[in-house]
This record gives C-alpha cells, sequence and structure tokens, in this order.
C-alpha cells in the first residue's frame, strides 16, 4: 500500500474494509448504501491500482486474497483514526449495522458464550454475523495483529505486542462418566477413577491444560484408552461407553443431561483455568467490536455467573513470556 496512496480515493477503501468485513459484496452494498454496481466499479478501480484481484469468489461470497490479508489491518487503523477524529465512533446503529466478526472460540466455551449472543444478534443486530475459527490455531495472536482475526476467547492468554487480555471466568474441571456405571457408586474415589479406562483429547491438545501434568504428579499414569481430537465428540462417547474423562464444570453441566452422564468431583485434584478474551489494542475504541465484548461479557455474567464464578479484571496488555 506504500505506492500512489495519494491517488486513492479514500471511499474506495471503505468499500474495500466493507467487503471484506461482509464477506458480500451485495452485503457491503447495502451497509454502505451503494448499488451493487457502485460497489462492484469501486472494487474494479482498486484491482487496478494494487494489480492484485483483492476477493474471489467463494460460495455465495467473496474470499481476500493474499494481498487483502495483508492490507486490511493498515486500512482499518486508518479509518478507525478518521472517523475518531471526525465523529468519535462513539455509536453504532444496531438495526442497520452490517459486519462479519471473525473470532476464535474454544470448544468448551462455544455452548456457554454463543447461544446468548446469537439470540442478542437475532433480536438486535440482524445484520451482524459471527464466522468462528478453529480454535487449536498456532497463528491466533499473528492473525489477531494482521486484522484477519477480530477476537479470541482462549483457555490460555496469548501474548504478542499490542494485543489486549481480559479474563472470561475461571474454570474448575470434574469427572464424567456414564450414569449407572457398574464401577462408580455415589462419589468416585481416586483408586477407582486411576483404574478406570479414560477418554482424553490428544496429547498436543492436552498440552494447553494442566489435566496430565496434575493426575500424574498427584496420583499416578492414568489409562487413557481412546484420545480424540475435538472435545465435542467426548461427552457422546463417555454416555454410551464405560469410559471416563475429565471436563470443564459448565461444559459438562450442559453436556450431562443431553448424553446421560453423571458428574463427579475429580478425587486427584486437578488445577484451575481461567478462560481469556483477547484482542488487538486499535480495536479497544471500535464501537463494533466494543458492542461484540461487552454484550458477550454481560450475557455471559447475566446467563452464568452462579455456575461459573468471574474473575474481575480490567483489560490488559499482553506481556511476552520471559525466555
Amino acid at each position: 500500500m506504500s505506492a500512489n496512496l495519494r491517488n486513492i480515493d479514500l471511499n474506495l477503501l471503505i468499500v474495500f474494509e466493507a467487503v471484506f468485513s461482509t464477506g458480500n459484496i451485495s452485503h457491503a452494498a447495502r451497509q454502505l448504501a451503494l448499488s451493487q454496481p457502485a460497489v462492484s466499479n469501486a472494487l474494479t478501480r482498486l484491482r487496478e491500482h494494487f494489480d492484485d484481484p483483492l476477493f474471489v469468489r467463494s460460495g455465495r461470497g467473496v474470499k481476500p486474497t493474499n494481498r487483502s490479508l495483508q492490507m486490511i489491518a493498515p486500512v482499518r487503523e486508518a479509518l478507525q483514526l478518521i472517523r475518531r477524529q471526525l465523529d468519535g465512533g462513539q455509536s453504532i446503529d444496531l438495526a442497520t449495522y452490517q459486519r462479519k466478526f471473525r473470532i476464535v472460540m474454544v470448544d468448551t466455551l462455544e455452548p456457554v458464550l454463543m447461544p446468548p449472543l446469537l439470540r442478542d444478534i437475532s433480536g438486535h443486530a440482524p445484520h451482524v454475523s459471527i464466522e468462528s475459527r478453529p480454535a487449536w490455531n498456532s497463528r491466533v495472536s499473528e492473525e489477531i495483529v494482521a486484522g484477519t482475526l477480530d477476537l479470541a476467547c482462549h483457555t490460555f492468554p496469548i501474548s504478542a505486542p499490542g494485543l489486549m487480555i481480559s479474563t472470561i471466568c475461571d474454570c474448575d474441571h470434574i469427572v464424567v462418566a456414564r450414569r449407572d456405571h457398574p464401577r462408580i457408586g455415589k462419589t468416585l474415589d481416586a483408586k477407582t477413577f486411576m483404574s478406570l479406562g479414560h477418554l482424553a483429547l490428544i496429547g498436543e491438545l492436552r498440552g494447553h491444560a494442566n489435566i496430565d501434568r496434575d493426575i500424574t504428579s498427584r496420583g499416578g499414569i492414568r489409562n487413557i484408552v481412546y484420545e480424540v481430537n475435538k472435545v465435542w465428540s467426548m461427552p457422546a462417547i463417555v454416555g454410551s461407553t464405560d469410559l471416563v474423562c475429565v471436563l470443564p464444570r459448565r461444559f459438562a453441566e450442559l453436556m450431562a443431561p443431553l448424553f446421560g452422564l453423571e458428574i463427579y468431583d475429580s478425587p486427584v485434584p486437578i488445577s484451575d483455568q481461567s478462560y481469556h478474551m483477547i484482542w488487538h489494542e486499535k480495536n479497544n475504541d471500535d464501537p463494533g467490536h466494543k458492542w461484540l465484548r461487552e454484550t458477550l461479557m454481560r450475557n455471559f455474567q447475566a446467563g452464568t455467573a452462579a455456575s461459573y464464578p468471574m474473575k474481575p479484571s480490567k483489560p490488559s496488555k499482553a506481556r511476552r513470556p520471559r525466555p
């Protein structure tokens, strides 16, 4: 974006950002109160200027090229600076606001946070959509910095310059087994727990939690019979076998009635973890992004605080881990 910037009409960059955010030329046109041919014409001018297609067809919409992915962060930062200077950027009209947010949501938090957010979107922000990206992506921090990912809700804080972190909640881990398990009574003791077959995430995913470390140091090596690559498959498998598994309490409470599960306190102490909300500091005052963060937290606090104790937290800048 360094060449011939003097020749770029600011309105073209506004169109570029709208198409990138919505992933659809027609939606971008409605958001900007323009005709679809006007948006297409603007894209044609941008393509000629940058000598790149910028967007290619994908399903019913468009997806950005690598050049667009490189451009979006500085374009958004520049537009946000201009908007803040001109009108303060303090409010949005949810009834007409159009934007696609790209987020990472760890599996065990998704059924807790997303249903109330989606109900809020349906009732108040009908032109907002959410695209959920893979949670166990090693490039999450890079994508947030680049502007191709808006928000991450994860079980571990991600460190990179410019990232903001706010704790969503603490969570504790419990053990689940099928109802009427032949070897478990009203309570689960450590000897039985360690002797049973276990279902667990694959090793590289278990590494994000302290479960293995704590169980090994406090109880011994557990008998892992089957390893899966997604948390969502664990309740169904446990509900129809004699295996047991360790899950975050709130997630287990939601899944238990669906799959016939019993919940037990872990007889081997497992350290609590925290869920964190992570975004880039350049989005702190973006009115749409601020609405997303505040709506997520407000709905969570209103609906689940009693079951999922909150840990008050103010957003803080991420720090690089010491070597």
